[in-house]
């Protein structure tokens, strides 16, 4: 119990310094509550659960150092009465030592400082609250075993012992609270640099979907006016599908993914839209996994494919043509196929469409990579190929947590 008394490191006399600092750490606490307005609940919350885990750790990791070094002198001699005091006033000690070290990193801006610059600062530190927190403990030594031999006043080497011992607990703690400092600076950066990734890409989205129903607009609008003059009924009924159409677009084209099932639906009513203008000239042809109707696809994406087949493939040919329409799952995901008749060159100028080029980028903004688009000639026919994850990533802003300690 003795050699605990002596041997371990801790500073009672720095309450002292504590007690100084407080006052100004609640006016600042005070003057911060003052300042939010209740739309920053959520923050101020996450403040305190960052304050309440920093006094939780402090106590528990100096509880534990303590009692491990006074674990060998209770063995030794057996339950003592003072075990109890003297274990307490170390981990006092500790907390206010390092409560003190850790408002100069704070106040001071030591960790803005360069790695050289804040060693330095570090070693100071250290040796000053270490010095201090040496003579606060050999104080209460003295005060609490004044049968033992004095460490105030007595032989200077126990003395240098315990200073010693404290300036290298309080180097290690300042070291450890670097160490969580720039381990938090890095995955809150690395969170910046996800929500600034996300913003852009819902940026990038909102222009490409910007794009979807001027494209399709101009695309059926022209189908339409070539059936005022031959069929005016059939114009008519042909507008009245075109504004149940654009409801529908207009209430999903916002969405990130819908089911697959509704956008089959919206495809069913574009090409009925075109048969009244293609008639027989246009053959639809539906393939279709019912297990896939639930999957999520990114909205209108099969619709531009469906229409890009009708414009390029249908209407540019006398005799019409066919399209077909395909789902299936495929180990991973779903293959989504749209195929039509005609020929696929990407000089003619295809390749670059603005239905094609669309489809890409919103795929590789969508799935980052992880889906893909394929378009090939095959047996007289186009065949585009859509390959997608069953679950899209996720894309939204993650609130920023509060790490700081």
């Amino acid at each position: 119990m003795y050699g605990l008394a002596w041997r371990s490191g801790g500073a009672l006399g720095l309450f002292r310094e504590a007690r100084r600092t407080w006052p100004h750490a609640a006016a600042h606490v005070s003057e911060g509550v003052r300042c939010r307005v209740p739309g920053n609940l959520a923050a101020m919350a996450a403040s305190r659960r960052s304050t309440l885990l920093y006094w939780a750790t402090q106590l528990v990791a100096w509880s534990g150092y303590v009692l491990l070094l006074g674990l060998p002198a209770w063995l030794e001699g057996g339950p003592n009465a003072r075990f109890g005091p003297v274990a307490a006033g170390m981990v006092a000690i500790g907390i206010a030592s390092s409560h003190v070290m850790r408002s100069r990193f704070k106040e001071w801006h030591w960790l803005d400082k360069p790695l050289g610059a804040l060693v330095l600062r570090m070693v100071l530190g250290s040796l000053v609250l270490g010095a201090l927190a040496g003579l606060a403990q050999a104080a209460a030594h003295d005060a609490a075993f004044p049968e033992a031999e004095p460490l105030i006043g007595g032989s200077g080497r126990r003395l240098a012992e315990v200073l010693l011992s404290w300036v290298v607990q309080l180097f290690v703690w300042s070291v450890a609270y670097v160490a969580y400092h720039y381990t938090v600076s890095s995955r809150l950066e690395k969170m910046r640099a996800l929500r600034l990734e996300a913003a852009n890409r819902e940026g990038q989205l909102a222009i490409l979907r910007s794009q979807l129903n001027p494209h399709f607009m101009f695309n059926a609008l022209n189908g339409i006016r070539s059936l005022i003059d031959e069929d005016p009924r059939r114009a008519k009924e042909s507008i009245t599908r075109l504004s149940a159409i654009l409801r529908n677009a207009m209430s999903t084209v916002r969405r990130r993914t819908v089911p697959l099932g509704e956008e089959i639906d919206t495809v069913r009513a574009y090409l009925d839209l075109e048969s009244m203008r293609f008639e027989e000239r246009l053959n639809v042809k539906f393939d279709l996994d019912p297990a896939l109707e639930r999957s999520q696809v990114p909205p209108m994406m099969l619709q531009t494919l469906v229409e890009n087949a009708v414009r390029h493939g249908i209407a540019k040919s006398k005799a019409g043509g066919e399209v077909a329409i395909s789902a299936r799952p495929e180990e991973g995901g779903m293959l989504l196929a749209v195929a039509n008749s005609g020929n696929f060159s990407a000089d003619g100028g295809t390749e670059g469409g603005l239905g094609l080029r669309n489809t890409r980028e919103r795929l590789a903004y969508i799935y980052a990579g992880k889906a893909s688009m394929h378009v090939r000639n095959e047996a007289g026919m186009v065949v585009c190929e859509l390959h997608l994850p069953l679950y899209p990533p996720q894309l939204t802003n993650e609130p920023t947590e509060n790490l700081q300690p």
